[in-house]
């Protein structure tokens, strides 16, 4: 029989009843008992041990407690029971939560009572698969109207990609813009979506619901939640710059961590509602499967144990961190510097119960010059403006004006492998050939050059020769020689006869040693296809059948099955919160 269950929640009401000191006659017999309670993050599961009619001994067992927050109340508060021989006792300062839920569940285990009767039920309306932006508002939102909440996050926090992300969200109509005096309209908004991203290219029923639908987000966000949107201003999209300024930016900053704007107040209003009791949150919880039968999805599965709700929000996020998925968009090779849990698992669990990719092969903001020095993981790329430096394909021939780092010239190369090649002439404690990708701290040994001399012993992409016949020969690329010899005399000239590099970043291969650094394309955020959806947001099937409560929320949904073929500055915050408080409003509907 499968173990299926419901899950089990301390409400405040049950623990205020249960205010028990124990004395001689009151507590079972002799032995050790176990007992669960709610804490902030988790289940916590304690051992108690009873001899001679007294507690001699409490021992937290089991905990997925914040590191750092819970360590106090768990070293702490067992003693504190044994000492007072009761579990009305104080809880520790900051700890609050995870105090009483030890509290809990020493009275559970001296209850009698049998593990699933140990506490209050908790029965979710609806179950938020992922708890990065999309899932915090589906939850906060899901509160706000009236639901219980049960998170299942398969990482150690809440956040997901909102930790590394810009502050830029993107909408039509929202109050922002109306301070500003541009004058828009979800209408116009779509029109600009058919006019530059492609009638055909893109999800109609998505785009029209997300057009009409993203103001309010932004809105909620600004009114309710109280972002910090600082200058209150608009900017174009970035990349593809539409006709109407749309973007607004928390902290008024594109910058990597602008997006804590959006974080910090969602966690302080999902933390309010986990100690009310309305949202629970299981972290290290990773789903395996969705319960559909006759196109209803009726819950989530995680390793052996099922949990229940009418309704499921998959909320799981891109792909940017998933080689299988990435491969899709057509390139051999390709490496990422993007969060660990963009991993695409929602595109999996979606794929198992019919769901259907979309656009999986079109555009993707993949950029060009990752090394693959980490296997999948990009730890250094290619600084494409490093005077004199130039990029070589298998056979040694140029392949473009090496300053735009155009991911065109490793679509076009074998393999999408490119080499770069520096001489000893470009060295120079100002100009560094290797960098670290966004987000990435760690330094660098003499501005790159140490590293890129490290790589080279280690044999890592990086091959290292005395003359340029020799590097050819370790590339296997004859047509090297030619093509520094080319190179040089345009050098000479003053002018790039190839393709028309600009004079300043052009510099002659004079003295080795010389170096070839191999590259590949790289992602560092943001995926575009999706899993197919209708306009409420329900997963649907090649055949046109919806699955009914089944929602998907955020960048699962792909941003390229909103916008077709461009990339639009906010989408994927606005696809977060737009898409959120959809999947909560369904929610309520099969409540």
């Amino acid at each position: 029989m499968k173990k299926v269950i419901s899950i089990l929640l301390a409400l405040a009401m049950v623990l205020s009843m249960s205010a028990l000191t124990w004395a001689e006659g009151e507590l079972p017999a002799d032995g050790v008992y176990t007992g669960t309670g709610a804490g902030m993050h988790s289940n916590i599961v304690v051992e108690v041990t009873v001899e001679g009619g007294r507690i001699a001994d409490v021992k937290v067992v089991s905990s997925d407690e914040t590191p750092g927050i819970s360590e106090p109340a768990i070293e702490q508060m067992p003693g504190r029971i044994v000492d007072a021989q009761s579990a009305e006792v104080d809880a520790v300062t900051n700890a609050t939560m995870t105090s009483d839920g030890i509290k809990e569940a020493v009275r559970n285990a001296l209850s009698g009572k049998k593990a699933e009767e140990q506490t209050a039920e908790f029965r979710p309306d609806i179950i938020v698969v992922g708890a990065g932006m999309a899932g915090m508002v589906t939850a906060v939102r899901g509160v706000e109207l009236g639901l219980n909440v049960l998170m299942l996050e398969e990482s150690v926090r809440v956040g997901g990609c909102i930790h590394y992300a810009g502050g830029t969200i993107s909408g039509a109509g929202f109050k922002i813009q109306k301070e500003n005096n541009v004058e828009d309209s979800p209408e116009q908004f779509y029109a600009d979506i058919v006019a530059f991203g492609g009638d055909g290219e893109f999800n109609p029923d998505l785009a029209k619901t997300h057009t009409e639908r993203a103001k309010d987000a932004i809105d909620w966000l600004d009114e309710d939640l109280k972002v910090d949107f600082a200058d209150r201003g608009l900017v174009p999209g970035a990349y593809t710059a539409l006709p109407t300024l749309r973007v607004t930016r928390a902290l008024g900053q594109y910058s990597m961590g602008a997006a804590h704007a959006y974080l910090e107040p969602l966690e302080k209003r999902l933390d309010q509602y986990i100690a009310e009791g309305k949202v629970r949150i299981l972290f290290n919880t990773r789903v395996t499967e969705l319960l559909v039968k006759d196109n209803e999805c009726y819950g989530v599965k995680a390793g052996d144990t099922e949990y229940l709700a009418n309704s499921v929000a998959l909320c799981t996020g891109g792909y940017s961190y998933c080689l299988d998925l990435l491969k899709m968009a057509g390139f051999e090779n390709v490496i990422s510097s993007a969060p660990s849990t963009s991993n695409g698992s929602g595109f999996y669990l979606a794929q198992a119960v019919g769901g259907v990719f979309d656009n999986m092969d079109e555009y993707v903001n993949f950029y060009g010059g990752g090394v693959p020095t980490n296997g999948f993981d990009m730890l250094y790329t290619i600084n494409s403006s490093c005077p004199g430096m130039i990029y070589v394909n298998g056979s040694g021939e140029r392949v473009g004006a090496e300053e735009t780092g155009s991911i065109e010239m490793w679509r076009g190369a074998k393999e999408n492998k490119l080499y770069s090649i520096v001489s000893a002439d470009m060295i120079t404690a100002e100009t560094n050939l290797l960098k670290r990708p966004l987000g990435n701290k760690l330094p660098l040994t003499d501005n790159g050059w140490g590293d890129m001399e490290a790589l080279a012993q280690a044999g890592n992409c990086v091959i290292k020769a005395d003359t340029i016949e020799e590097l050819a020969e370790k590339l296997g690329a004859p047509g090297l020689v030619d093509t520094i010899a080319r190179y040089n005399e345009d050098v000479k000239a003053g002018a790039d006869s190839q393709f028309g590099r600009k004079p300043e970043l052009m510099k002659a291969f004079e003295n080795g040693p010389y170096y070839a650094v191999l590259s590949v394309p790289y992602v560092w955020s943001g995926s575009s296809g999706g899993v197919r959806a209708n306009g409420e947001g329900y997963l649907l099937r090649e055949d046109g059948t919806v699955v009914r409560g089944l929602s998907l929320a955020g960048e699962i949904l792909g941003p390229s099955n909103i916008l077709g073929k461009i990339n639009f500055g906010g989408i994927n915050h606005a696809m977060a919160a737009t898409w959120g408080m959809i999947a909560a409003e369904k929610a309520v509907e099969r409540k």
